[in-house]
């Protein structure tokens, strides 16, 4: 099944293929302090494939902590609908059900996550494991490389 999804104002579109019902994926609610500020409940399959379409001027990737992922906010409207990781063609992500609102899996109960003890190496590895595959429809946004990025220090 493919299901369908946007932000606010429309600009950023996604789409979700899967074998999987919704029942049988369930959805995540991780507890970090971004993800409860916008309210974001996730879903992934690393069996099925996620396609994100949206001009490179509406999207802001915004990082934090240990920058293995960017997380994709809608430049206009400010929903935030993925956190992306990975780079050429080995991208992985996990889609913000409520900021696409994808109905079918609204209703569901959430399962809350707490990933605040993994090491970087170990987040890392278990997103590339649980997170869906992932590719972009605009060129602009297909070559962009998406974290683990270097921490630069500030001057």
């Amino acid at each position: 099944m493919i299901y369908t999804g946007q932000c606010h104002c429309g600009k950023l579109t996604a789409s979700f293929d899967t074998e999987k019902t919704p029942e049988a994926l369930g959805v995540r609610t991780c507890q970090c302090a971004f993800c409860r500020a916008h309210g974001a409940v996730n879903i992934s399959d690393p069996n099925g494939l996620t396609t994100i379409d949206g001009a490179l001027e509406d999207v802001r990737r915004y990082t934090f902590a240990l920058r293995t992922a960017d997380f994709l906010l809608c430049n206009n409207c400010g929903v935030y609908i993925a956190a992306v990781m990975g780079e050429g063609d080995k991208i992985v992500s996990t889609l913000n059900v409520v900021g696409l609102r994808m109905k079918e899996f609204l209703d569901r109960d959430e399962a809350p996550m707490e990933y605040g003890a993994e090491t970087t190496e170990k987040r890392i590895a278990r997103r590339f494991e649980k997170w869906t595959p992932t590719r972009f429809t605009n060129p602009e946004l297909a070559v962009a490389n998406f974290g683990p990025q270097e921490i630069k220090a500030s001057a």
